[in-house]
Order: structure tokens, then sequence, then C-alpha cells
């Protein structure tokens, strides 16, 4: 695909290199080197180097220059949990029914077809790549793993995906699964995103958690993802203990008890914790997965109980998830970095409290650290993959640009992206996705939606007079 006002580009012969040339690079390399009147060479997937654009010129070739200057070029951004599927039926849930999980969603999920997953996946990569996400962790609830699978191999994204597994609730009947049942599907998930060979895609052994899996399937979830060399998840992790099914708290020295801490254990939500449990968490290097929106939209009471900013001052990593279309109701990395470096602020009464700079490292450097990706992505550095974010400068919410990494935070929004790339290639472009019809998508998740509803015998409450 051929995309307008691509700027001046120049051509020389030699191996396939391209060279972004100028603007200001925020690295979020060890230093945090920011670079004016930077460049990036990639080569193929890779970035081959990255500083002061006049030396990157002055000692190395490229085959493609494309004119970056008045552009700030950061790293892609990493959301470390989404739910594809709920996209086919964003903002359904009314906020006065706490109900929302038995009433609203398992219905849904139940009733989802191939070609519901497959739409409401490409929809949530559409969202999530126009605000600058290049890279995501699945949240263990896709039914038809292969379409998700072939709507992020078109969407050009990296991403990790995860199935609907549980052994302990009774219904819906078509989520109903033993604990044998549920570790070999699992492990076909895995055998079966292994054989598309496409380094983009992968996949992990992912639970819904609390209340749901049994110790048997914590403890065989953990084997099955050292035998594939990937890490594993709980979803509802210290989520909710008001809730009695989903959300039943299990203590984390119960998990060490069970040899299940560790270096590739990704818990999200995470809200309440006991005496000591940081502790534990930073020992074992546990990755958190922080949800802001979706935990106020949910009254998890964040502000009162959560001990992020605390995790994080211990040295526990500590990212950044979207959660759901019904729970945050948006996949928008920009939205999470601006709650996140608001709320903690204001509850403990100290603006000293998760600076943007620890914010931005919570949705780059953090994210890619969660999904054990720390040497492929998360900062542009030499070896890393070519995955970047551009922003133009000439909006109003970056300038003056006194301070670039506060006015990201605090300020910008996704109208100032420019470009998106993955793995070396542009897949976004003055707000034109590669190789993706948007129209047709947004045409498809409106019809099927309609019919979900109507298979799961869900009726919309729309409160207001809809003519």
């Amino acid at each position: 695909m051929t995309f307008p006002e691509q700027g001046r580009v120049e051509r020389k012969p030699g191996p396939e290199t391209l060279l972004l040339d100028g603007g200001l690079v925020i690295t979020m390399d060890p230093a945090r080197r920011m670079i004016r009147d930077g460049a990036v060479l990639i080569e193929g997937e890779s970035i081959l180097a990255v500083g002061k654009a006049s030396l990157i010129k002055s000692c190395r070739e490229w085959t493609e220059r494309i004119d970056t200057g008045g552009k700030i070029i950061l790293p892609g951004f990493i959301d470390t949990h989404v739910h594809l599927s709920e996209h086919i039926v964003r903002s359904l849930i009314p906020d006065d029914d706490p109900g929302w999980m038995p009433r609203w969603l398992l219905p849904i999920y139940a009733s989802l077809s191939p070609e519901d997953e497959y739409h409401a996946s490409m929809l949530a990569f559409i969202e999530m790549i126009k605000t600058g996400t290049t890279t995501f962790c699945e949240a263990g609830t896709c039914l038809h793993v292969d379409h998700a699978a072939e709507a992020l191999r078109l969407s050009g994204m990296r991403g990790i995906l995860g199935r609907w597994t549980w052994d302990i609730p009774r219904g819906p009947e078509r989520l109903r699964q033993n604990t044998a049942e549920a570790l070999s599907a699992m492990e076909e998930m895995l055998g079966y995103v292994r054989s598309l060979n496409v380094d983009r895609i992968q996949a992990w052994p992912l639970l819904l958690g609390m209340g749901t899996a049994s110790e048997d399937l914590f403890v065989e979830t953990k084997r099955l993802a050292e035998d594939f060399g990937t890490g594993f998840g709980f979803m509802h992790a210290s989520n909710i203990p008001t809730m009695e099914t989903l959300n039943t708290i299990q203590p984390l020295r119960r998990f060490e008890e069970l040899g299940i801490l560790g270096r590739n254990l990704k818990l999200t939500h995470m809200v309440y914790l006991e005496e000591g449990d940081i502790d534990l968490l930073a020992r074992y290097g546990v990755k958190i997965t922080h949800c802001p929106t979706a935990a106020m939209k949910h009254s998890k009471g964040i502000s009162w109980h959560g001990k992020f900013p605390e995790m994080a001052a211990e040295g526990v990593c500590v990212s950044l998830g979207a959660d759901s279309a019904n729970s945050s109701d948006h996949a928008d990395m920009l939205r999470l970095m601006h709650v996140t470096a608001h709320i903690y602020k204001d509850f403990r009464m100290s603006q000293e409290v998760f600076p943007a700079e620890t914010v931005l490292e919570m949705a780059t450097l953090r994210g890619a650290e969660a999904l054990l990706m720390e040497n492929q992505v998360g900062s542009i550095e030499e070896g890393k993959k070519a995955d970047l974010v551009l922003f133009d400068q000439d909006h109003p919410e970056w300038r003056p640009l006194i301070n670039p990494v506060n006015n990201l935070v605090y300020a910008v929004t996704d109208r100032s992206i420019d470009s998106v790339f993955v793995s070396g290639r542009r897949i976004l472009h003055k707000g034109v996705l590669a190789g993706i019809d948007e129209g047709e998508v947004y045409q498809k998740v409106d019809r099927l939606s309609r019919r979900v509803m109507e298979r799961a015998g869900i009726e919309p409450v729309v409160k207001w007079p809809l003519a």
C-alpha cells in the first residue's frame, strides 16, 4: 500500500536499510538519552544505530531515507493485559448492574463465533496501533485463537495470545472444562501458534485465575509454560474480595508453597495485598499488570488500597494494561499513562508519586520486561526490534517543548501520532493503516455485535431515547 504524504525519500544502492533522519529521539536506553536532531537507522526488522543524525549519516549508508524532522520518536507502547474479544460489544454493560460478569459477559463469550473473534480482534488492533501500542498481551479469553492470530498477522502488530482456560465453573456449557481438558486445549493452542512460525505472534498459557482455577491447574500451567519456554499469567489476582465467584483472593504465600512464583509469572490487577506480599513479589521477580482505568470503573478502590507506587519503589516490575472494552472501554496507552500519573499523586497528596518518567517506563520498558521481551523491545537501542511510534510536534499539546516527557504523559493525545513502525515496517502513517480496510471492519463489527447479542439473549440498556 502506498501511503500519502510520505515526505522526502531518498534511495541509495546497498543492503536494505531505512534511515529515520531528524527529530527528537527519546531512546529509553539505560542512560535515558533524549537526542535532538537524532536519527534511527533500521536494517530489516532491527535497529542498526541510533544517535545524532549528523554522526550516523557521516559513517553509515542507507537505501531509504525518511525525513523525520519535527517528529518525536519513541519506542512503541506495550499493553500487558487486553481482552480482544470484548471489542465486539464495547460499552455494552450498564454502569449500575453489578452482575457484569454472569449476566452480561459470560453469555456473550459463550456466543462468540470465529468471525466475531476475528473482527473484534482486528478492531482492538486498529485502536491500539492508532494510539501508539505496538505490542500487547491478550488477557487469556480468546475462544478462537486461530482467528485472532490471523487478524494479528494481518495487522502487523506484535502480540501474545491466550485462550479461555478454567476448570472450576460449571457453566456456561460451552465454556465448561475439567482440568485435563483445559490443559490439553492450552497445549494445543501453544503448539498451533508456534507452528505459525511468525516471530511477532506468540502464545502463553493464561488463566482467568482466582475462583476459576484449581491448584492443580495453576501448577500444571506453570509446568506447561516451562515446557514451552514462555511466560504465564493469571488474570484476576487479588482483585475484588467482595465478588464471591471470580475474584476470591488466593494468598501469594500459597502460590509460593505450590512453587508457582517466578520471573515468568505475570499477575493482573493485584489491588489487595497482604503483609509481606511486596517482598514476595520482589524476591521472585513476579510481574504485575496495573489496569487503572478498568479498576476505577469497577470501583476496586485502587486509590485507597492499591500499592502500585510501593511495588515499583521496591523494584517490582509494574506495567500497564487497558483490560477490556467493558472495563476501561478503551485500549489507549496514553490514557493509561495520564491516569496513572495523576491518581496516586492526589490520594497520597504528594506530587512526587509516579513521576512522568516512571510512568513512561511502565508503558515501555516495564511492559517489555513483563512480557519477557526486554531484549527485543521497549527502548530504541542497537539490536532491538524497530518498534517505534512517531509523534508530530506541530500540535498545540506539544508546544512549547520544554520537557518532552511531561508533555507526553500529561498533555499529549493520539491526535498527534504520525507513524507507527513494527519490526521496521510502517503499519500506520498519517492515520492510514497498512493493509487494513478500516471501514469494512467497522461495518462488520456493527452487524456482528447485534447478532452475538441476539444469540446470547441480551438486550442493550440505553437509558436515553435513541430514535
